[in-house]
This record gives C-alpha cells, structure tokens and sequence, in this order.
C-alpha cells in the first residue's frame, strides 16, 4: 500500500472572509434567537401570572355566586312559609300603595291613548 499523505489544503483570502461573514451571519441569528427566547419566556411568565389571576377571580365569583343562590333560596322557603301560614308577601299599605300605583299607571297609559 502505497502512503498517502494529506496535501494541505490551501484557503484563499476571499474563501476566508465568506467563511466570516457566513459565521457573522450565524451568530447574529443565534442572537436574534435567544433575545426571542428570553423575550417569550418573559411573555409566559406574565402570562401565567394573570391565568392564575383570572383563576383566583372565578374562584371569588363562584363563591359570591354560591352565596347568591343560598340567600335566594333561603327567601323562597320564607315566602312559601309566610304564603302557607296564611300570611302574605305584602302588608295592606303595601298592598294598597300597590293599588293606588296601577292605577295611576293606569290613567296615564289610558290618557296616551
């Protein structure tokens, strides 16, 4: 076998600066990807922060909305109990406060007319 040596391998000045501009390129995408990087990792992070914001809301609201509902209930089974006591929702001034306002409602509506 005959010994085979490596030539060196001679490399032009021109061949030299595209390889530099071609690493200048490189690195200034490289750059460009990691500002994104840290950039979108900043965004994720806030982003997280008002989901867990918007988590505590909904939490709140369904707690305001829970008592709602336990309120709304608890005046339903007092006026059904005050209805099937034989009392009503109302008074007699209420009542007649009520009367005395259709009617008004009444007279305008039938004056319109």
């Amino acid at each position: 076998m005959p010994d085979t040596q490596a030539e060196p391998v001679v490399v032009s000045e021109r061949d030299l600066r595209t390889l530099e501009a071609s690493l200048e390129k490189l690195w200034e995408k490289a750059r460009h990807v990691s500002d994104l990087l840290i950039r979108l990792k900043d965004e994720n992070r806030d982003l997280k922060g008002r989901v867990l914001e918007l988590e505590q809301l909904e939490l709140q609201i369904k707690a305001d909305l829970r008592t709602r509902e336990q309120d709304l209930e608890r005046l339903r089974s007092e006026v059904l109990r005050l209805q099937s006591n034989g009392s009503q929702a109302f008074t007699q001034e209420e009542k007649e406060a009520l009367k005395v306002r259709v009617k008004d409602l009444l007279t305008k509506i039938n004056s319109r007319l």
